[in-house]
């Protein structure tokens, strides 16, 4: 439970010496509050366009004892530089513990992808102190909150954040726009909350790892010190790898998957570990490079490789295109069944079939928390959990992903059909490393789903090792027993949580 408290009343308490002084931080690791004693407080507005930032208190139980915090939900203002004009309002919700004795605590902001997506995944699935369950919210015993301050960033026309205007989202919805919007948003948060000495860091999960490396590159330019990136399910992006990596790389996924489901040959089923290696060897050493030079390869060879190919993910031979040698992720999903319509594997975890059910009552749990739990009371509709007044009759409502524009490099027609066969956006720009090769200091954790069919574990390996040994060597690599959103197995998790508080500890004492 908790109780709205008065300013009246906050100032009598505060005076008779029945509870501390609850400014930005000023939480310890000490003995929780009891849940009748919560305080509400209001940052009010001090400049035209601003909104109210509310601030509540809470405490969970995590290994290493209670954990008081301070949670603080609003939108910041994006504004035009150069006239002041507020063009759109972000959402956010962020938790602040007071460090312990003094030295600054690491300050972490993140978010989903989309690219047009709020941050409900990373912030209540895994990250934040609270977790979505089936019955509820539940503590979080593993958030990172333990280690490093969370701010969960919503882009605008996600969550609760909105342009301005509606003429203003065309400014958003782009690469480019979602950069500029992103580094505005944490440069005021950071000034707005005095957290400019804190260690920062930058993570994000599927296109979030783009917004994430765009961000880094644009925030080093201005000078701004970033101690580390998280990327989770993006892979390494930048690394400018030809289609034929992409093609190769995909492969071990769906051997992966294949084992799951039972649809390798016999031997391959007999240890996993041995499958896993001899793909992998098979993958880099003789499948890139068969299909590098795919133009010279003869008839013989071509049915080699197609038959191999087949074997390895547990498809018919004559399912492999001897042109190509390549089976689209779409076409894999849709085929290891032999195209039975009800067994097409899901895109985010190839072990299982079909989409996968969401837990009912999740939506009203999460905007609950947002409107109850954390004071954040408008009667806004959170976009993705929630729909708002569409006029009707009117024309067709065009989602935020069908407005998006890839604005970072021209989009071929080659790009354009990797796209539609499942293969995931235009290529993305070396902006992280570009960041790396400016600020020595930044160091870089890369996750990975092992069924993911978006994902690589194998690739992201060989991306980052063709770097330069400074850049190459500042890259810390996993791969998880798991899918896109590879939390969702318990295990994984849990292991995901303690690496990244490892991660963190060694990139901030850097």
């Amino acid at each position: 439970m908790r109780l709205r408290i008065s300013v009246f009343w906050l100032a009598f308490s505060l005076t008779c010496g029945d509870a501390q002084a609850l400014g930005a931080g000023d939480i310890l690791l000490t003995p929780a509050l009891p849940p009748e004693r919560i305080m509400v407080q209001n940052i009010a507005p001090l400049v035209t366009g601003d909104e109210t930032i509310v601030v509540t208190q809470h405490h969970i139980q995590t290994a290493q004892g209670v954990l008081n915090y301070e949670a603080r939900a609003g939108r910041v203002p994006i504004r035009n530089d150069e006239t002041g004009e507020v063009r759109g309002y972000a959402f956010f919700v962020a938790y602040v513990v007071q460090p312990a004795g003094g030295k600054p605590r690491p300050l972490t902001f993140l978010w989903n992808g989309g690219p047009t997506t709020n941050s409900v995944l990373v912030h209540t699935e895994v990250f934040g102190p609270r977790r979505i369950t089936a019955s509820g919210m539940m503590d979080n015993a593993e958030t990172l909150l333990a280690n490093s301050d969370l701010v969960f960033y919503d882009p605008i026309d996600t969550g609760f954040s909105r342009p301005a205007r509606p003429d203003y989202d065309k400014e958003f919805l782009s690469v480019l726009g979602d950069f500029a919007a992103t580094a505005e948003f944490i440069r005021a948060y950071r000034v707005k909350f005095h957290a400019e000495d804190q260690p920062l860091f930058l993570g994000g999960e599927s296109y979030g790892t783009w917004r994430v490396c765009g961000t880094t590159e644009l925030l080093t330019k201005r000078g701004v010190k970033i101690s580390g990136v998280i990327l989770i399910s993006g892979g390494v992006p930048g690394s400018l790898m030809p289609g034929t990596f992409q093609d190769a790389m995909y492969v071990p996924a769906r051997t992966a998957a294949a084992f799951e489901l039972k649809k390798l040959p016999p031997d391959l089923l007999i240890d996993k570990a041995s499958t896993m290696k001899a793909v992998a060897d098979w993958t880099y050493k003789v499948y890139m490079p068969a299909l590098e030079r795919l133009n010279q390869l003869t008839a013989s060879e071509r049915d080699a490789i197609g038959t191999d190919l087949a074997r390895y993910i547990g498809v018919r031979p004559d399912q492999i295109d001897r042109k190509t040698l390549v089976m689209s992720n779409l076409a894999y999903r849709n085929g290891l069944f032999d195209g039975d319509k009800s067994k097409v594997l899901n895109q985010y975890d190839m072990r299982m079939v079909g989409s996968e059910h969401e837990t009912p009552g999740r939506a009203q749990f999460l905007t609950d928390y947002l409107r109850e739990d954390l004071g954040y009371n408008t009667d806004i509709a959170y976009t993705g959990l929630e729909d708002g007044y569409m006029p009707l009759p009117g024309p067709a409502r065009r989602s935020t992903d069908e407005r998006f524009v890839y604005n970072h490099v021209e989009i071929t027609p080659e790009a354009t059909a990797r796209m539609q066969a499942g293969g995931g956006p235009p290529l993305s720009q070396p902006w992280l490393q570009n960041a790396m090769r400016i600020n020595k200091n930044i160091k870089v954790f890369v996750a990975a789903g092992r069924y993911d069919s978006l994902n690589m574990c194998e690739g992201n390996v060989h991306m980052s090792a063709k770097l330069e040994p400074d850049l190459s060597r500042r890259f810390t690599q996993a791969c998880y027993e798991g899918g896109h959103m590879m939390y969702r197995d318990q295990p994984t998790r849990l292991q995901l949580s303690e690496d990244l508080s490892r991660f963190l500890k060694d990139a901030s004492n850097k």
